[in-house]
């Protein structure tokens, strides 16, 4: 039997055709096709499930028995065909419709988590599904349109949009650095408690380096390390220790004043936050939008903060 996945959906589609247009020559006329070959198309249907499903004759065209039954499913793949039609054209129209999103916990207690909320005020119509983890996940193998990631990226089959620059630093509270001192260098963070952020250390993304002459990256050791980035900013604001990581964590505070930057020159070469999702050559319309809604607002918002 033909395959179903290729010629003998066509074959229905062409019947359901004449059926509808009453005619060979109205149903050619509606498919770009010559009757001739209309004609061929339902002769071969007939043939492919041996039964005759037309009865013609030179002034109309009615259906068999066989023919009637088999029209009403000709019509429903039809119809399903035109529903799914809508549905696909309507995803490159407003964003709407479920969006699966992965991200770090950097990013729940960065700027990043209120802009969640507004972008669903901008955006009533979509519906966020928003996993929070440490782990790298595979948007593709896990069924994700989009994860955000900070730092340099692995070479991948994922597509990727930088959507800003992210220096990593290290912080403290004036209470903590009037109580033990400011270091001058990474070295001296040796001599101080350092608040471990797991998720970067473990990455080689914790440690400053001793300059440009020598790039051994500094060991950190505190009481407390972590892969919360909530329990991270609790430590940090309550004035227990210094804290590294990505600016974008401690922008809002920076700015309040409540932690200072310090080692800023002996800070890695900036890296970003990026934007990685499977490739596509139709985008979603909800994915586009809420990337390009962390664009604008998270690049405004630094611009702010300086």
């Amino acid at each position: 039997m033909t395959s179903v996945k290729t010629g003998l959906l066509n074959l229905m589609s062409g019947f359901a055709a004449v059926v509808k247009a009453g005619s060979f020559t109205k149903a050619a006329a509606q498919l770009g096709l010559s009757k001739s070959v209309v004609s061929r198309h339902v002769s071969a249907l007939e043939q492919e499930l041996g039964v005759q499903l037309l009865y013609r004759s030179t002034h109309r065209l009615s259906l068999t028995e066989a023919g009637e039954r088999f029209y009403a499913y000709c019509k429903d793949l039809e119809q399903v065909a035109e529903q799914a039609l809508a549905v696909a054209t309507a995803a490159q129209g407003a964003p709407r419709g479920l969006l699966r999103v992965t991200l770090p916990q950097t990013l729940v207690v960065s700027p990043l988590g209120p802009l969640v909320a507004r972008f669903q005020q901008t955006y009533p119509e979509v519906q966020l599904d928003v996993r929070v983890t440490s782990l790298q996940v595979d948007p593709i193998e896990e069924g994700f349109d989009l994860a955000l990631r900070i730092g340099n990226l692995a070479d991948s089959n994922l597509v990727c949009r930088k959507i800003r620059d992210v220096r990593f630093q290290a912080v403290a509270t004036p209470a903590y650095l009037k109580r033990h001192g400011t270091p001058r260098s990474p070295d001296e963070l040796r001599n101080h408690n350092c608040l471990v952020y797991s998720e970067f250390a473990t990455r080689g993304r914790g440690s400053f380096e001793n300059g440009a002459t020598r790039k051994k990256p500094v060991a950190l050791a505190g009481n407390l390390s972590t892969n919360s980035g909530v329990l991270l900013m609790h430590a940090l604001l309550a004035g227990q220790g210094i804290a590294i990581g990505p600016d974008i964590m401690f922008e809002s505070h920076v700015k309040k004043r409540e932690v200072r930057v310090i080692l800023d020159d002996y800070a890695p070469e900036p890296t970003g936050l990026y934007a990685v999702f499977p490739p596509g050559r139709f985008p979603s319309a909800s994915r586009k939008a809420f990337v390009d809604f962390l664009v604008a607002e998270l690049e405004d918002g630094k611009k702010a903060s300086r």
